[in-house]
């Protein structure tokens, strides 16, 4: 994805920092030339009111002197002294004697004849010197002083630098703050606790930064939800699969139980037993084909269409009291079908019968009498199922799939589903709409 090119605003980052930058420098700079005047004034009148400058004069010409007394000089081993002089902060030496130049630093020397005064400015710079032969003058104009206008240069500029990094890091120091904040919270957001709101603060690029956390925080929370309830409710739908898929197991085996057994009279009961093995049979293989398409989706939608009511309920009635009294259960059925018609899924319906019958078989007493009513309303019609519990009946169940399951096939026909339980009845209750 290709980013959008931020342009300049007067209150981002880049616009703080090159006003900071700015105005660090601008004063920096005025320190530095406070400083620096002032370090040159106060040198200046320094050297000038004080017998600094002839003391130092005095110490360089005793150095010279000791210099040529260890190396015996003569007049003739003039050029010696170079060595000297490269350890000198010298700007000019001249040594001279009876109106001749014998020696200079910056010049060779022709023996050329001229006077003192034309060589010599200031007295206090002649300092006369012994040779090894012959008594000589020497001039010392000495540059001394530099090294201590460039310590006060290097000490302006110390200080200008020390107070530019100081304004700079105090006039960013809230935004400084600020991001070692979002530091924190960031490592906070990675131990795992994403209900941590982390701070917006301004209106710049890290407030910007800030704000993208939040929303990317709360995008990943959403998606984590989202996951965890697709993965629920594929894990719901495929328990419930599970539990249907055993039920009319639970059947078939039964009526083979039955045929085993011999336990039926005539070629047609013998029949009848064949069919509904084969219908079970049949059902198995429905829901078998249908649980790898449930698993995609989290609650796929009903395929209906309207039908009369005694076209939709009494096919699977008959077929539900057969299951039951196949158990040995005795059933009591008042049973009136109303004129309406009613938008049921058939598979679903099928289910929640083998669902019920289930549930019976498991959990009620068997000498008891199970009612079936059916129900008719204004606006919905339906039928009722009551059993009474066994004495370790219906209290048993554990993770009640069976009843989660009906509910949900109820409310994707748009039906309700109520149950009502006591210690020693259980009654369950499926409306539909009528159209």
């Amino acid at each position: 994805m290709k980013l959008k090119k931020r342009v300049f605003e007067p209150y981002g980052l880049r616009a703080r920092f090159a006003l900071s930058l700015g105005v660090s420098l601008l004063l920096c700079g005025l320190l530095f030339f406070v400083l620096y005047n002032a370090a040159d004034y106060y040198l200046t009148n320094y050297f000038e009111r004080t017998t600094f400058m002839e003391s130092h004069i005095q110490k360089q010409g005793e150095s010279l002197q000791e210099y040529i007394s260890e190396n015996g000089i003569s007049s003739k081993d003039l050029q010696q002294l170079k060595k000297w002089e490269y350890r000198q902060p010298l700007i000019l030496l001249v040594l001279y004697s009876d109106g001749k130049c014998l020696y200079s630093s910056f010049y060779d020397v022709p023996n050329q004849e001229f006077r003192s005064n034309e060589t010599v400015g200031d007295e206090d710079h002649i300092i006369p010197v012994q040779l090894t032969d012959m008594k000589v003058m020497a001039v010392l104009y000495s540059d001394f002083t530099y090294q201590y206008y460039v310590l006060g240069t290097a000490l302006s500029a110390v200080l200008a630098l020390i107070l530019f990094v100081l304004l700079f890091l105090r006039s960013n120091q809230k935004l400084i703050r600020y991001v070692c904040r979002l530091n924190e919270e960031v490592q906070i957001l990675e131990g795992g606790n994403l209900e941590y709101q982390v701070s917006v603060e301004g209106n710049d690029e890290i407030t910007d930064l800030a704000k993208s956390m939040n929303r990317m925080k709360e995008s990943f929370q959403q998606q984590m939800e989202t996951e965890q309830n697709l993965h629920q409710a594929n894990r719901k739908l495929v328990t419930q699969m599970s539990h249907d898929l055993r039920t009319p197991l639970t059947g078939m085996m039964l009526y083979l139980e039955i045929l085993k057994s011999h336990r039926y009279t005539t070629e047609e009961e013998l029949q009848d037993y064949l069919e509904k093995i084969d219908a079970k049979a049949h059902h198995m293989k429905q829901l078998s084909d249908h649980l790898f398409e449930y698993s995609l989706s989290d609650t796929p939608k009903a395929r209906t269409e309207p039908q009369q009511m005694r076209d939709v309920f009494a096919n699977e009635m008959n077929h539900f009291i057969d299951d039951l009294s196949a158990h040995g259960f005795a059933v009591v059925s008042e049973l009136t079908w109303a004129s309406c018609y009613v938008d049921v899924n058939g598979e679903y319906l099928r289910r929640i019968f083998e669902n019920i019958a289930s549930n019976v078989v498991k959990y009620s007493e068997p000498a008891a009498e199970i009612i079936i009513n059916t129900i008719d309303t204004t606006r919905s019609c339906g039928f009722s199922v009551m059993n009474t519990c066994a004495v370790s009946g219906c209290q048993t169940e554990s993770n009640g799939i069976g009843i989660e399951s009906i509910r949900t096939m109820m409310r994707q026909m748009n039906g309700n589903c109520t149950v009502e339980q006591t210690e020693t009845a259980f009654e369950i209750t499926l409306l539909f709409p009528k159209l």
